[in-house]
């Protein structure tokens, strides 16, 4: 099979500033990055939902760099303030790459960071059910559950 080199420009898509990294692709899977690239270039988000879902079904070597590269762009976001933009990136990486214990941790970030601690817990725990060594999810619930008996004893039944 032809393979090529590719330098991820990740930075074309949605303009993701950062490290670029190259993996090697066979060419039917370059053809997929080709497709991503367009449809982010579109900014369509049905487009970029299509094309990026598709990329995570063929099990890329270069999806763990896709991965990561969306996750720091919803980070960006979160940063920015644009937290509900933040969760639905997020969202989208974890229903791409459902198996990735990160995907679920960065998702219940920015969902406690919008006020929704009980939903935030449900995704820490399926991070922490996919990596039962994920010492960052196992903190969160902790800290998420002794913040909600704090506010309850003192009277913020919230």
């Amino acid at each position: 099979m032809i393979r090529l080199r590719l330098a991820f420009a990740l930075t074309i898509l949605a303009g993701c500033a950062g490290n670029v990294q190259s993996a090697l692709i066979d060419a039917p899977q370059a053809e997929v990055m080709g497709h991503l690239a367009a449809a982010f270039a579109t900014k369509d988000p049905a487009r970029i939902t299509f094309a990026f879902r598709a990329m995570g079904d063929y099990g890329l070597p270069a999806a763990g760099i896709v991965e990561s590269s969306i996750n720091a762009m919803g980070y960006r976001l979160l940063e920015n303030g644009d937290i509900e933009a933040a969760i639905k990136v997020f969202d989208l990486n974890t229903g791409t790459f459902p198996l990735s214990a990160n995907t679920w941790d960065s998702l219940a970030e920015a969902v406690m960071t919008n006020g929704d601690c009980e939903t935030a817990i449900l995704y820490y725990r399926e991070s922490l059910k996919l990596n039962p060594d994920s010492g960052n999810a196992a903190r969160m619930i902790e800290r998420i559950v002794s913040e909600q008996r704090l506010s309850y004893a003192s009277g913020n039944k919230s």
